[in-house]
C-alpha cells in the first residue's frame, strides 16, 4: 500500500486516485484484523507501516492473538501467491466501486 501510494504522487491528473483507492483498500486487511483482536488500530497500523518503511521489514503483520506487530514469518504465518494474487484482485475491485 505504501508503495502504491508513493506511486500515485508521480501520477498527474485523476489517474493518481485509482492508485491511492487501491492502497487504501489494501489496508483494510491489516486494519481489520487489528479491530477484531482489540488493538488500539491507529497505534498498530502507524507502527506496522514504520516497519514496512525500513529493510527487512517485508514480514512484519499483526499477530492477531496479540494485537501488536509481529514478524509472520517468525510466527509461521505465511500467504502463498494465490491468496496475495486475489487480495490485490479484491482491493482492485473494492477501488472501482468507489
Amino acid at each position: 500500500a505504501a508503495r502504491l501510494k508513493e506511486k500515485a504522487k508521480s501520477i498527474a491528473g485523476t489517474r493518481q486516485f485509482a492508485y491511492k483507492a487501491i492502497a487504501d483498500a489494501l489496508e483494510v486487511i491489516p486494519r481489520s484484523l487489528a479491530h477484531n483482536c482489540g488493538a488500539d488500530v491507529v497505534r498498530v497500523m502507524t507502527d506496522l507501516r514504520a516497519r514496512h518503511a525500513t529493510e527487512g521489514g517485508v514480514n512484519m503483520g499483526i499477530d492477531g492473538n496479540k494485537g501488536t506487530v509481529a514478524d509472520t514469518k517468525a510466527l509461521g504465518v505465511m500467504d502463498t501467491f494465490a491468496v496475495k494474487q486475489q487480495t490485490l484482485r479484491t482491493s482492485i475491485e473494492a477501488a472501482a466501486m468507489l
